[in-house]
């Protein structure tokens, strides 16, 4: 450790930005950032390399979306700078979506100690009576980081930010917040060059590993469900020879974290995955918050149910009924690694189930195969209709976008006919943009961009999703760093997921008989197309199939020129 001359907060800051290799600082600005601000000024006007990027956002929600679709795309966590506890209860639905989907990211939030009482401290006039809270930006994000502290003292900075990015990257992976008050950023800070702290991956015991193994290859019927078990190509890979080792298929979550499987592998498993769980003798679930509903099911009396997990059961969550007989914690990525060497041992110790699983691949095929030939014969029924149908969007999406296409999506009604349908392509990758809460899908987009500049990026978003997500700030940070992208909204005029219950539950009510849905409506439908053009963007609003493909093909056009836009489709629901 080498010793520095001294700094004042927002000085200390850029250089632990530094040494965390931080990429970008993704900031919804107050004024009270101006000492960190002044550091990367004078940062650049002495000729050196701009490090971290600084971006300015325009809502706390943008913030957080770029950082965590960053995160998905590179696997890096990033730095978020939200204004005081204001900001961070206006950024707190997308945090939370971090934390959910176990997504680092290190949120900084400033405060005041003294209020303005020493005046070279001296925070601002709307400090004591508009932007103070008690307890402060810690506090109010205790229920949704995985860690919160603020800075007491000049001397703990270091440590303190340290420790903020350790815990984010430590499993179970997510976001942490630490305030840092005004005082503090202006102070002296003593600061001694710290070494840049690296959270290793955590892999379960191989003698457990081991045991999970046996009992996957002697099941007779084993099956694997996921929602977030692989983030990157390599750890689709390794699922990818797990399950052609067992001969046995993959589903997945019908709103997945990632493309955690090729969806057209014979083995990707088709349909809900509660048709088949009651003849199941084993499942693995990998990575998964919910891994199949309801939450009780009539399992075989031999069934082992195997939970791998960064956090098996969910400490922090308010349910976990799932029948569940073993857990495997840590890294999920080097887990199944260690349990795919595990099952290949154990296989070739006993050459004689290469036959079983050999007729379990066989049957699972047949299996998928054919619900994959209804699906399409259900889309070519919808292509006569004359109003456009969700599946023959995803299919024209599918034959249309180029090859290494990134899909970005934040729907809810049309998820299915997505799964079924995008994935044609076998070249498209896959993120979810939202998790629970609605608003972050285009944020999410437009991190993954600044990771792939090179990739069209597609937002695939519902009318109701684009009405929580921050349009105005979204698209100017489009405009301002030559971020385009292309949105494609699925527009089906309203909240179509609001409608389940009612038709559900009240089957022959007067919702139904009268058509008066209180909770779907969106009406007079918008033509968000337009809203593009405020930010030079292109738009185009499409009713009618024959003119699908141009429309589409437009948009993409726009993209490769430059410009963001906004293709507005107009679903039968």
């Amino acid at each position: 450790m080498e010793k520095s001359t001294p700094v004042n907060g927002g000085e200390a800051l850029l250089e632990l930005f530094n040494i965390q290799e931080i990429d970008f600082v993704f900031c919804s600005p107050l004024s009270v950032w101006a000492p960190l601000w002044e550091a990367l000024a004078k940062q650049k006007e002495i000729g050196k390399t701009e490090t971290p990027r600084y971006i300015n956002c325009r809502h706390e929600i943008l913030a957080v979306g770029l950082a965590s679709g960053y995160y998905k795309a590179t696997g890096r966590p990033q730095i978020v700078l939200l204004p005081t506890g204001v900001g961070v209860l206006n950024g707190s639905m997308a945090i939370r979506g971090a934390y959910q989907e176990r997504v680092p990211m290190i949120v900084l939030a400033p405060d005041s100690v003294g209020f303005g009482e020493n005046p070279e401290f001296d925070p601002g006039a709307e400090w004591p009576s508009l932007l103070g809270d008690l307890g402060g930006p810690v506090r109010i994000s205790e229920s949704f980081v995985k860690w919160a502290k603020e800075v007491k003292n000049p001397r703990d900075l270091i440590s303190d930010f340290c420790r903020a990015c350790y815990f984010a990257e430590m499993v179970p992976r997510g976001p942490t917040l630490l305030s840092v008050p005004f005082d503090i950023l202006m102070d002296t800070v003593p600061f001694t060059l710290p070494s840049k702290l690296k959270a290793h991956p955590l892999v379960a015991p191989a003698d457990t590993l081991k045991e999970i193994a046996r009992i996957l290859v002697q099941s007779e019927n084993p099956i694997i469900i996921s929602e977030h078990a692989c983030r990157t190509r390599e750890e689709v890979n390794v699922l990818t020879k797990l399950a052609e080792l067992l001969g046995t298929p993959v589903f997945e979550f019908f709103l997945p974290t990632y493309k955690n499987f090729s969806r057209n592998h014979p083995l990707h498993g088709k349909g809900p995955v509660e048709e088949i769980l009651k003849d199941a003798d084993c499942v693995l679930v990998a990575g998964s918050n919910a891994p199949w509903h309801p939450p009780l099911i009539d399992f075989q009396r031999n069934c082992n149910v195997i939970v791998m997990e960064e956090d098996p059961l969910r400490p922090r969550a308010p349910y976990w009924g799932y029948k569940t007989d073993y857990c495997v914690a840590g890294d999920l990525g080097s887990n199944l690694i260690e349990l795919y060497r595990h099952a290949k041992n154990e296989i070739n110790n006993a050459p004689q189930i290469l036959k079983k699983i050999e007729q379990q691949s066989k049957r699972w095929k047949t299996y998928n195969d054919k619900k994959r030939k209804s699906w399409l014969k259900e889309t070519k029924q919808t292509q006569a209709e004359e109003t456009i149908h969700a599946s023959w969007l995803f299919r024209t999406l599918s034959e249309l976008l180029p090859n290494g296409t990134i899909i970005v999506d934040e729907i809810i009604a049309q998820g299915n006919l997505m799964m079924q349908h995008l994935f044609q392509n076998e070249s498209f990758s896959h993120y979810r943009g939202m998790a629970g809460g609605l608003g972050t899908g285009i944020p999410t987009a437009l991190g993954i961009k600044l990771a792939e500049p090179e990739k069209l990026v597609v937002c695939l978003i519902g009318d109701g999703s684009f009405s929580y997500d921050p349009i105005p700030a979204s698209l100017g940070l489009s405009q301002q760093y030559n971020l385009p992208i292309l949105i494609v909204i699925c527009n089906n005029q309203g909240f179509v997921s609001q409608t389940w219950n009612i038709q559900k539950y009240f089957p022959q009510g007067s919702t139904l008989k009268t058509g008066n849905f209180l909770g779907d409506v969106i009406e007079p439908t918008p033509d968000y197309s337009k809203i593009a053009l405020a930010f030079d963007g292109y738009g185009e609003r499409v009713e009618n199939p024959g003119k699908l493909k141009s429309a589409v093909e437009r948009g993409v056009a726009a993209v490769k020129k430059g410009k963001l836009a906004v293709v507005d489709v107009i679903l039968n629901p």
